[in-house]
């Protein structure tokens, strides 16, 4: 794939916008003027982006983003692909960037403890060390099928805004608990940027996330301690450790990954 035309690139940042109006304006006509493909959300709390194109076209976006002091040196994961991943451009505004705590976010996360960042590779090394540590999967259910950390502990979630509820589930369960350290992961980080300080808020004693979630994992230690692939959100569907799109597709029923030339096992009623 290091010959591929098309480069992915994905990441976010949490920077006060008092302008997301004027920003989506001059944003997409911007990104459309260069030929840039795929989804950008933006809200008064930050921005989410995901798009694809030529080297130029990618190069070209970098430099549109770095005229502005917010988005300057935006860190975008790259991943590569054989066709554009998107069917447009779509730049919207938001309550939040990805939906957690609703029209007082901003304020909220705010007023949260930080939860420090730990690179992959101590993941992994904490991992060949069997540390007595909780591993949390924040994503939604149909992306764990896809893949994940063995060892984890999963949510059961269909969306990321059930979150909340299912730790409060988790605890009286006794499936969590607040005294074990804990690392929670997402596939780019970002859920993670808001889970992870509202459970330190919520009395967890020790969380740490990892930084630029499983995308920046699998770049950096492939598929060490790690089983399966990767869900991804835009028509790639799923990458390999290696991150190189699997060719699946997307039931649309139940939202799983389905490999080439099969049929989803939803519509052979086994799930």
């Amino acid at each position: 794939m290091t010959d591929s035309p098309i480069i992915n690139l994905s990441g976010y940042r949490f920077v006060h916008l008092d302008d997301t109006q004027d920003i989506q304006q001059r944003m997409k006509q911007a990104l459309s003027d260069i030929g840039v493909q795929g989804s950008i959300m933006l809200a008064s709390e930050g921005i989410n982006v995901s798009m694809a194109g030529t080297e130029e076209q990618m190069i070209a976006a970098r430099n549109w983003f770095n005229e502005d002091s917010r988005f300057a040196g935006l860190w975008l994961k790259q991943s590569l692909s054989r066709l554009v991943p998107y069917r447009r451009l779509r730049v919207r505004v938001r309550t939040e960037i990805i939906a957690f705590d609703g029209q007082d976010s901003e304020a909220l996360q705010a007023q949260r403890p930080q939860a420090p960042s730990i690179s992959p590779d101590t993941l992994s090394q904490w991992l060949d060390e069997a540390r007595d540590i909780t591993l949390l999967d924040t994503r939604n259910d149909y992306e764990i099928v896809s893949g994940t950390f063995p060892a984890s502990v999963h949510m059961d979630i269909k969306h990321f805004r059930n979150f909340k509820a299912a730790v409060t589930k988790a605890l009286e369960a006794g499936t969590l608990d607040k005294e074990k350290p804990m690392v929670t992961y997402c596939t780019g980080g970002i859920r993670c940027e808001k889970a992870a300080p509202w459970l330190l808020e919520n009395g967890f004693r020790e969380v740490y996330q990892i930084e630029g979630g499983l995308l920046n994992y699998l770049e950096t230690c492939g598929s060490r301690h790690w089983q399966g692939d990767c869900f991804v959100f835009d028509e790639r569907v799923e990458l390999t450790p290696e991150l190189v799109p699997t060719g699946a597709g997307l039931c649309y029923h139940c939202q799983l990954a389905v490999p080439a030339g099969t049929q989803c096992r939803c519509q052979l009623g086994t799930h």
